[in-house]
């Protein structure tokens, strides 16, 4: 068996040694049963000494478990983080991580979108990355200046792997950027039908309207996206909806293909 305990004695767990390859293995256990922070802000001694996350766990023993707070001193590397999470560089971005850095933090100074790790992460579509991100406490729903969160982000450039694990970490499908686009309405403009598929999925509101009253049928209307379109339709959009000039969907197509689909939708 493994016991880990508080610096004070107190017991914090009692596993066997059959569940936990490693001490990531144990650390993530931690904080996913037994309410420790995530793995990056863990420390686990035995006799005085730190153990590495890849020190496989094959005999029982007593360990103790320190938690360390985000160290500020390590802020001045924020720069290289940032650029790790945009190229994928994961060694990196973990290696960062452990310091431990604070994985929402933002170099104000620098961008001025206030752009996140986990946004620059998600706008790249590095799906490592933003699942290193998340596994460390990121925040899934925090917005840069504009109001875009990392799922409206991912959604704009057609990630569906990033899309996936955001979903799946619980992001808000539904959440607005300041102009009250949402991933659904960024999806259907730029024509990412796997996107929108998990989005529908996911229980987009498909008739959700930005501030110029544009649903998601009527972008892909404007943008000539058909397929898209067809979509929104067979999952029950609207067709009626107007924006704020009073202009529907097939009063917005682009395209005889777009023009025949609503037409059809309007005659059945």
């Amino acid at each position: 068996m493994l016991r880990i305990t508080l610096l004070s004695g107190e017991e914090v767990a009692s596993l066997p040694l059959t569940e936990l390859s490693d001490v990531k293995a144990l650390k993530q256990r931690l904080h996913q049963q037994h309410g420790m922070p995530p793995r990056f802000r863990q420390r686990l001694l035995h006799d005085g000494s730190t153990l590495g996350d890849d020190v496989k766990l094959e005999t029982a023993m007593d360990l103790q478990i320190l938690i360390v707070d985000f160290d500020k001193a390590a802020e001045v590397l924020r720069l290289d983080l940032y650029d790790a999470a945009g190229l994928g560089n994961l060694t990196q971005v973990e290696r960062m991580l452990q310091l431990p850095m604070d994985p929402d933090i933002c170099d104000h100074e620098l961008d001025q979108r206030y752009i996140t790790l986990l946004i620059h992460a998600s706008e790249n579509g590095q799906a490592d990355v933003v699942q290193l991100l998340l596994e460390a406490g990121a925040d899934k729903n925090l917005c840069d200046i504009d109001g875009c969160s990392p799922l409206l982000t991912a959604a704009k450039g057609g990630h569906a792997p990033v899309l996936r694990l955001l979903l799946e970490a619980g992001a808000q499908v539904d959440l607005p950027s300041s102009g009250g686009r949402t991933a659904l309405m960024c999806a259907a403009s730029e024509g990412h039908q796997a996107v929108l598929q998990l989005l529908l999925e996911a229980g987009a509101q498909k008739d959700a309207r930005d501030n110029r009253g544009n649903t998601a049928l009527i972008y892909s209307a404007m943008t000539g996206h058909a397929r898209v379109a067809e979509l929104l339709l067979e999952a029950g959009a609207d067709k009626d909806v107007r924006d704020i000039n009073g202009n529907t969907a097939l009063m917005m197509a682009t395209t005889p293909e777009i023009r025949r689909l609503l037409e059809v939708s309007h005659t059945t």
